[in-house]
């Protein structure tokens, strides 16, 4: 491997790594939508990087200068445009209010852009050169793409966040160094030093590894001067705004960073029964990512426990076998022990929150993870229920994260597989034969998240099989006689919900333990088979009664579909496929949206769904400017006339058969990655790693195909390939997963990577393919189609988004068949 493609896999790692860093600042700092928004637009240097070098050619006499020039700007402008987004004064939540925020938000783009456009100047200033040898460098770029991704995960846990980007910032100098070892000079022998070359080149080692060293020292040791400002509106930071407030936890890991507050200010104890008068228990804040504090609770009186809304669970199953799904700071594990519970297995996938508990805190929480009755297991819960034999008596997803409105935009786009139909049917497979699902939600008005929840229950029992008529309950309402009215329950406090699943009809003595349990701490019924209309919202009394009224309209009806497309808000039951549960979006509720816009507590006045379309505007926008800039110049000041760059003999010599080739290979690159990391996030687990693994995966795939296999396999069959491999992949991987996933996770790693190889090693084929067809044809367009390449992948990563959002992740796999099989066409008459 020559020194130069050394150089391009330092700057790729370097590129995907800080990417990684981005995405892990930006959901602490701000939180999720604009991590996304950010990485999104910043990719769009990459396309502005391929604009520029059509503007201004490069070549082989100036290539050396461009390359070292680039990579010594990435390295410096990617510590600077940190810093940038680290201390300006954006607030999202104050957009409506101040013109002066779009003057910021349009510094936060510019400052994002900046590293990704360096970078991009490097690779593509290279491939524009050698065109012959797009293989070979493409494949350097991709592998370092591949490394890019677990290299930055591995160094969050070690260096944390601040840390990783004076790595990433490490990688650019050294690839700044393997510039100068592959021939690739600052010339600065053109320079008047009056001392001999021996010398000049010593002090150039000595700069290069003073440089290196210094990055080393700053990533064991970042500045306080880079330490991740939160917004005043994350959960850590109100906490802090308590006097006398302190951290006293603080660690990073591969996915997260947690931390520990005391503060007298933290009273948590979400849907605690009115009927309680006594004091709350001391209390410590775990936060993960700067929110959802989650209480730690010191021991005290199980009366404060059985006060709460989860302790029904265990009214109903006394010295039940328990097991608790991501408890957070372990209230509902304190609720189990203090209530009986006989044996309880707890399943956390943040191990860092592990530690915290069961060593940091360990004395503050009543060594409550070292309970002989406690068994600790750190797996994602849907990994752990489908490989486990195991039944349980109580099955419970406690409530562990803050408050939503209805009309918060921010968490729309994250995806949740606790809450799919499949989770929920895969919890039911594990319950004993009269064991309870017991799931604990916020309330809304109107009806969102429990609506949305009590439509997932009932989809999961019909999912889960088996039905067999039961008799309908003698004075309940009216239900269609369906089995599922017999197995559910459901109660609410003030600000909570309580949803009860059960695997068999719910017995009579049930029903009164219910009864018993709301009357005695004022909780209200929303449902029982037999319940009565005059038995509900009697204590925390909301007009209308909207949330019996709405879920026993949904066991009634004998068309869920026009239920559900009725509702003002999306509440159907997310799937696997669709696993958003926080996405209510419709667009019957823009006039809602535009009403509060500027007053609502969360950004962008309430559908994260907008800032979508507001962004794929934006990105479109700027992608027609970067793409059309170039051509206008070359065709008004090229010096040469447009029939001349461009016979207009032959259509498969213009631009536009570039621009869709090209094009057509950004948007559909990504809308095969995105999907298919989905599908193995539960199969391998933790979706960081498993976002590491398929990314990497993929990526060093690619760049094999592209370095051995591109000169070999034609365009005409690698593209059909890939377009059946998109098509067929959906269809073979649950058998797949099935048959391995009770393998450890290394073996599913190995099964992972062996998977994605065919489809990976193709995909590196059309893109150095169709470089040898521009260089071939019009060689001058080389830059130019670099940056429609960059500019279709920023638009199919939010295209994607909104695909997925409405349709499902397999519509996005079938666009990118869809997308592979056009190019196939478009390319129909090129001779390879």
């Amino acid at each position: 491997m020559k020194p130069i493609h050394i150089a391009l896999m330092l700057i790729s790692a370097a590129t995907l790594a800080f990417q990684v860093v981005l995405t892990r600042f930006f959901a602490l700092a701000q939180g999720h939508h604009l991590a996304f928004m950010a990485v999104s637009l910043a990719l769009l240097g990459a396309g502005a990087s391929g604009s520029y070098l059509s503007l201004r050619p490069p070549t082989a006499a100036n290539l050396p200068g461009v390359i070292t020039r680039g990579a010594t700007c990435f390295t410096l402008s990617l510590l600077a445009a940190y810093l940038a987004v680290n201390y300006l004064p954006f607030d999202a939540y104050r957009l409506a209010l101040e013109r002066s925020q779009l003057l910021w938000l349009t510094l936060y783009y510019l400052a994002l852009t900046i590293p990704f456009f360096f970078s991009g100047l490097v690779i593509g200033a290279t491939l524009a050169v050698e065109p012959g040898q797009a293989g070979a460098l493409y494949a350097a770029n991709l592998l370092g793409s591949g490394l890019g991704p677990p290299l930055a995960l591995v160094s969050l846990a070690w260096l944390g966040g601040p840390g990783t980007l004076f790595l990433c910032a490490l990688l650019g100098w050294l690839a700044v160094v393997g510039c100068q070892v592959s021939g690739v000079t600052f010339h600065v022998s053109r320079l008047t030093f009056n001392v001999s070359r021996p010398t000049l080149y010593a002090l150039r080692f000595l700069l290069y590894s003073a440089v290196a060293l210094g990055l080393v020292y700053l990533a064991l040791h970042p500045p306080a001067l880079f330490e991740v400002q939160l917004t005043p509106y994350k959960s850590l930071t109100q906490a802090l705004l308590y006097p006398g407030s302190e951290i006293i936890f603080r660690r990073w890991n591969a996915f997260s960073r947690v931390d520990v507050i005391r503060s007298e200010g933290i009273r948590s104890a979400p849907g605690l029964s009115f009927a309680y008068s006594g004091e709350l228990p001391p209390q410590l804040g775990l936060l993960v990512d700067g929110d959802n504090l989650s209480p730690i609770t010191r021991p005290g009186s199980p009366e404060f426990t059985q006060h709460l809304p989860l302790a029904l669970a265990f009214a109903l199953r006394p010295a039940a076998n328990t097991l608790i799904l991501e408890p957070g700071g372990g209230l509902a594990v304190l609720t189990a022990l203090q209530s009986g519970a006989d044996a309880v297995t707890v399943v956390q996938s943040n191990h860092t929150v592990v530690e915290a508990m069961r060593h940091d805190f360990a004395d503050f929480n009543g060594k409550l993870y070292s309970d002989p009755r406690v068994t600790l297991i750190i797996d994602e819960p849907r990994s752990f229920l489908r490989r486990t034999n195991q039944l349980f008596d109580l099955i419970i997803l406690p409530l562990t994260d803050s408050f939503r409105p209805v009309t918060a935009g921010a968490y729309t786009l994250n995806e949740d597989y606790r809450y799919t139909v499949e989770a929920f049917a895969d919890a039911l497979a594990h319950l004993s034969p009269d064991g309870l699902l017991i799931v604990e939600r916020w309330l809304q008005l109107p009806p969102s998240e429990s609506l949305r929840l009590w439509g997932t229950a009932i989809a999961a029992l019909e999912l889960e099989g088996d039905r067999r008529p039961v008799r309908q309950a003698q004075g309940g309402p009216e239900t269609g006689n369906r089995q599922e009215a017999q197995q559910l329950f459901a109660l609410r406090s003030l600000q909570t919900s309580l949803i009860g699943i059960a695997r068999a009809p719910l017995a009579v003595e049930d029903m009164v333990k219910v009864r018993q349990f709301a009357n005695e701490r004022q909780f209200d019924l929303i449902w029982l088979p037999d319940l009565q209309p005059d038995e509900t919202n009697r204590f925390s009394l909301v007009p209308g009664d909207p949330y019996y009224r709405t879920f026993s309209e949904l066991l009634t009806t004998p068309d869920p579909a026009a239920f559900f497309a009725a509702y003002p808000y999306a509440v159907a039951p997310p799937t696997d496929d669709h696993p958003f549960f926080f996405h209510f979006f419709k667009w019957q509720q823009i006039p809602e949206i535009l009403q509060s816009l500027g007053w609502s507590w969360q950004p962008f006045g309430g559908s994260g769904y907008l800032v979508l379309v507001v962004l794929l505007a934006l990105v479109i926008l700027l992608s027609a400017g970067l793409i059309l800039l170039p051509l206008l110049w070359m065709k008004d000041e090229g010096g040469r006339r447009k029939d001349e760059i461009f016979p207009s003999s032959s259509f498969i010599l213009h631009p536009s058969s570039f621009f869709f080739y090209f094009t057509l290979l950004g948007l559909g690159f990504l809308f095969v990655e995105i999907p298919l990391l989905q599908h193995f996030i539960l199969y391998l687990g933790q979706p960081a790693y498993a976002f590491a693994v398929v990314t990497s995966a993929l990526l060093i795939a690619a760049g094999i195909g592209s370095r051995y296999l591109s000169p070999r396999l034609s365009l005409r069959l690698a593209l059909p390939l890939i377009a059946l491999l998109a098509l067929l992949y959906p269809a073979l991987l649950p058998s797949l997963f099935d048959a391995t996933l009770r393998l450890p996770w290394i073996g599913r790693m190995l099964i992972t990577v062996l998977a994605l190889l065919p489809l990976g090693t193709l995909l590196g084929i059309p893109f150095p393919r169709g470089l040898r067809w521009v260089a071939q044809e019009s060689p001058e367009l080389i830059p130019w189609v670099w940056a429609v390449n960059g500019c279709a992948s920023v638009i199919s990563a939010v295209l994607a988004a909104m695909m997925a959002l409405t349709w499902g992740f397999s519509v996005v796999l079938w666009s990118a068949a869809l997308a592979y099989g056009l190019a196939a066409i478009v390319i129909r008459h090129y001779t390879d």
